[in-house]
C-alpha cells in the first residue's frame, strides 16, 4: 500500500499543520475512491500520523487486511476537507465538530457511524463493510 500523506501538485498541503477536518480514503488508479474515515483535529498531520500507526499495528482499524497493506496498487490518501482558523476551546464542540459531521454526511465514510464521528466498534463488521465495497468498486476480486 502506498501512502499519500497530504500531497498536492505543489508538495505537502500546509493546511494539514493546522486545525480542520480531514478525510482518509482508499484509491486505486481508474476506480472510484472509497472514503474510510472523516476526522477533525487541531493538528491534522499529527493526528493522521497516529492513524497510520494504528493502521499498521492493526489493519482492521480502517477495515483492511494484512494483504491490503501489501498491495502496492492501493493508495491510502489523507487530505484536508476544510481548514478551520481560530482556536478550539473544547474537544467535540463548535465549528470543528459541526464541519466534521457535515463531511461525514457528505462523504459517508465506511468505518464510521452515519450519525456521529465514532468508528464502528465491531472489527469484523468493519472489515466486512470495507472489503465488500472494495470488491464492488473493483479494488479486488471476490475469493
Amino acid at each position: 500500500m502506498r501512502i499519500d500523506f497530504f500531497e498536492t501538485e505543489n508538495g505537502f498541503d500546509t493546511r494539514a499543520i493546522q486545525g480542520g477536518v480531514y478525510q482518509v480514503e482508499l484509491l486505486i488508479e481508474g476506480k472510484e475512491s472509497i472514503c474510510l474515515y472523516i476526522g477533525e483535529s487541531v493538528w491534522i498531520a499529527s493526528r493522521c500520523g497516529k492513524h497510520l500507526y494504528s493502521l499498521f499495528e492493526s489493519p482492521e482499524y480502517f477495515g483492511l487486511t494484512a494483504d491490503d497493506l501489501c498491495n502496492d496498487e492501493l493508495i491510502l490518501k489523507f487530505s484536508v476537507v476544510n481548514d478551520i482558523h481560530g482556536k478550539k476551546s473544547e474537544l467535540g464542540v463548535g465549528s470543528y465538530k459541526e464541519q466534521e459531521l457535515e463531511a461525514i454526511k457528505k462523504y459517508e465514510p465506511l468505518t464510521q457511524l452515519n450519525t456521529s464521528d465514532r468508528q464502528i466498534h465491531d472489527k469484523q463488521k468493519k472489515i466486512n463493510i470495507v472489503q465488500e465495497k472494495m470488491i464492488r468498486n473493483g479494488f479486488k476480486e471476490f475469493k
